[in-house]
């Protein structure tokens, strides 16, 4: 039973209208000019009224940080008076073309800085098969990438395709680098002194040996095994899950470590090869479950090179890029912290915590690396330096059932880019929903609000450019009846209200940013390495109407706490707020548009039409959709009831004959209005029956099923070992999904972590 539904949604960018099709009015195709009247098509003003449902902030930000409603008269502390109230054009246009876009089907009118694959972390179980490799020059390339990847496989013998999925062994060996390590420590003697454990109670000190002596003999073993020495060394083997694992015995023939478990195979032969040691000297791990490093080695007999591609190697620097934007991102929250004079977050990563070797060696710049603020050519010239310097880079590969890499990562449970990933813009490109470039793809949209090309016409100096046929009059406050109390300002000590905090969108989390191209929602069972396919397609973000908290005050909305003073950094708050019942009136002018093109218009300042059938018989009032304005949208904010009270309507035919008889001119004749319900006669046939349609109603409704819209788990504390409970339940929820891809019959799907869209298309 559904208990909660998702605070953001997608609508499909899919095209199902074919009857509209036909005719030409979802096409793309050069806009008309507005240098003359055309006959058939329709100009005049629509009288708008605009009333507040839930708490709602239009506005501004101040320069401590709080969201206020904006002021007419441009008071930079935001309005303290009704009549002094503004909610900005901008914003209504906003809010109206992106609905008419997304109804439409039409292309993005904005959509820049999509056009790299997205990174996401791999869970413990993914990590279990990959290949330490080392990437290193390719001397016979004449094309390509000029880099390959030297396979090192370790014990194995060299695999055949088909083998490469279930390799008998792992293939690096294990060194221990702390005393949370499930191996054993041996001293000097060759005597045995500790067994390692997670657990303390499982930890066994042999011998009269203390911890202190146990740190000592692990910092012994890190001085005899620097990173990326050529070291000779012994190894014990033993059962690791489904297959084998191997454990450093002798470093350079003095003995160090070994298995702990009974019956753990010794093998006395001596063999060659590399430390890879992923946290760089002196720094604490890299997460609290990594207490192992690694020898990566190989032999004559099994050595194996592979191509890398062009794709392998960009996903590689998008992974390193990626952890670098977030180190930028940390650096500038933790200088606003510090410019605020508040604490440290002490849940959040910092910006100085360790990294893996490599982007510690990256932004070592007194060492030769290209620093923090690299960007993807400067990390690809660095890559390839330390790829000419022996042993090369050292890496983990995953590799198909052929033995091709389809991706590289800096560590094992690391950030990654899936083998067939495609960036959002290549999926938008193969929806036609990109931004237009020229006159002749405009889209519906496009046409009826303006745009600008990003890129210069083709046989122009200048990028293609339209002037929209709708225009927005100043939004008016309408007269506060005695009493009420419309514009909510903080009372007493108090500064505004602080709301849960409101993260920056996550695409990389996959199945929520995307749909099928049927429009469905990808199979539940859908992992994240295999979102951003390329027969996915992408979706119109949107926040569903919040029903439980119409006519609600802001304090109503869980987990909202007063402000007193400043808000700290990482803290989200509003300085003041619009009131349920606040009303507002505007007119909004248009010209030149088709019959069609002000239906939909008007379809969507018609709230009653923006309910679902179901929802419409139910008998809950009131039966009516809301547009979503301002900030705070996932948390219920800024519902607002936008309707086209009157329209007054004149075609090209009847505008040029008051232009001739000198009719109507200077306001000489009044104009007559027509009946709003009239207009909608004219929706394109089969309008209400498409898919991104009913997506859009449904998310402009809601539900009426008394179920919370939230984050998942938004409502449930945090404990002291996790940043968020939301963050923790999309961590489960991918863990369950990646388990049950591996066996399916031992781990089914578990439909708390379910994520179904606002409408599917009709079964066939």
């Amino acid at each position: 039973m559904t208990t909660w539904h998702h605070a953001y949604n997608g609508i499909p960018t899919v095209k199902d209208w074919h009857a509209v099709g036909r005719n030409g009015f979802v096409g793309n195709r050069p806009p008309s000019g507005h240098d003359y009247l055309r006959p058939n098509d329709l100009s005049g003003e629509l009288r708008v009224s605009l009333t507040v449902v839930s708490p709602t902030v239009p506005g501004q930000d101040t320069k401590d940080g709080r969201v206020i409603v904006a002021s007419r008269s441009g008071a930079t502390g935001g309005t303290t008076n009704w009549d002094d109230v503004s909610i900005p054009v901008s914003t209504l246009k906003g809010v109206l073309s992106s609905a008419y876009e997304a109804v439409t089907a039409s292309r993005m009118r904005v959509f820049a800085g999509h056009d790299h694959v997205l990174t996401h972390r791999r869970t413990t179980q993914e990590s279990a098969i990959l290949y330490p490799v080392f990437l290193v020059p390719d001397p016979g390339a004449r094309k390509g990438t000029g880099l390959r990847a030297r396979i090192m496989l370790g014990k194995n013998p060299r695999l055949k395709p088909g083998q490469w999925e279930e390799p008998p062994y792992l293939c690096a060996v294990v060194l221990p680098n702390s005393e949370n390590s499930r191996t054993s420590l041996y001293n000097q003697s060759g005597g045995l002194m500790y067994s390692g454990a997670v657990k303390d109670r499982k930890k066994k000190y042999h011998g009269g040996t203390s911890r202190e002596d146990v740190a000592a003999r692990l910092s012994l073993l890190r001085t005899a095994t620097p990173h990326l020495s050529r070291i000779t060394f012994t190894m014990q083997e033993e059962r690791f899950y489904q297959t084998k694992r191997l454990i450093v015995a002798s470093i350079n023939g003095e003995r160090f470590c070994g298995a702990t478990k009974r019956g753990s195979k010794t093998n006395g032969r001596s063999y060659t090869g590399y430390v890879v040691r992923l946290t760089p000297e002196g720094s604490d791990p890299l997460i609290d479950t990594k207490h192992n490093e690694f020898i990566f080695f190989d032999n004559d007999q099994n050595r194996t090179y592979r191509e890398v591609s062009e794709r392998v190697l960009a996903g590689l620097v998008e992974v390193i890029h990626s952890y670098l934007e977030n180190i930028r991102t940390l650096k500038r929250q933790e200088a606003r912290r510090h410019e605020a004079g508040a604490p440290d977050e002490s849940k959040t990563r910092r910006s100085d915590a360790p990294n893996t070797w490599l982007i510690h060696s990256i932004l070592d710049t007194s060492h030769g690396g290209p620093g923090l603020s690299a960007d993807r050519e400067a990390i690809e010239q660095y890559l390839r330096r330390l790829a000419a310097a022996d042993p090369g880079v050292p890496l983990f590969a995953s590799i198909d059932s052929t033995g091709t890499i389809t991706g590289l990562s800096l560590s094992q449970v690391g950030r990654r880019v899936s083998s067939g990933a495609r960036t959002p813009a290549e999926l938008a490109e193969a929806d036609g929903i990109t931004p237009a470039r020229g006159y002749a793809e405009a889209s519906l949209a496009d046409r009826m609000w303006g745009f600008v090309a990003d890129t210069k016409d083709e046989g122009q100096d200048q990028g293609a450019a339209v002037r929209g046929r709708i225009t927005i009059h100043p939004i008016t406050p309408a007269l506060q009846p005695e009493g009420e109390n419309w514009l909510r300002l903080p009372e007493g000590d108090s500064t505004g209200w602080i709301l849960p905090t409101l993260a920056s969108p996550k695409p990389s989390t996959g199945v929520p940013y995307l749909h099928g191209k049927n429009g469905r929602t990808p199979p539940e069972k859908t992992t994240r390495s295999e979102t951003y396919a390329g027969d996915q397609r992408l979706i119109r973000k949107v926040y569903p109407s919040h029903r439980l908290q119409i006519d609600k005050p802001i304090e109503s909305i869980p987990n909202v706490k007063p402000l007193t003073g400043s808000p700290g950094p990482s803290e989200t708050a509003v300085g003041s707020y619009l009131a349920p019942g606040a009303a507002f009136t505007t007119t909004i002018s248009f010209e030149g548009l088709t019959r069609q093109e002000l239906a939909v218009l008007v379809w969507l300042l018609t709230p009653e039409r923006l309910v679902p059938d179901g929802e419409r018989r139910t008998g809950r009032s009131p039966v009516v959709g809301y547009h979503r304005l301002g900030f705070g949208k996932p948390l219920g904010l800024g519902m607002v009831e936008i309707r086209a009270t009157a329209v007054i309507v004149h075609s090209g035919v009847e505008l040029a004959k008051t232009y001739r008889d000198l009719e109507g001119c200077l306001g000489l004749t009044a104009p007559s209005e027509t009946a709003v319900p009239e207009l909608l006669k004219d929706l394109p046939a089969d309008f209400e029956r498409s898919l991104a349609v009913r997506a859009f109603v449904r998310s402009a409704y809601g539900w009426s099923d008394d179920s919370l819209v939230q984050y998942p788990d938004a409502d449930c504390p945090a404990t002291d070992d996790e940043i968020s409970p939301i963050t923790t339940w999309f961590k489960n929820r991918e863990e369950n999904r990646v388990k049950h891809k591996t066996n399916p019959q031992k781990y089914p799907l578990d439909n708390r972590y379910n994520l179904p869209g606002l409408a599917d298309p009709p079964a066939k």
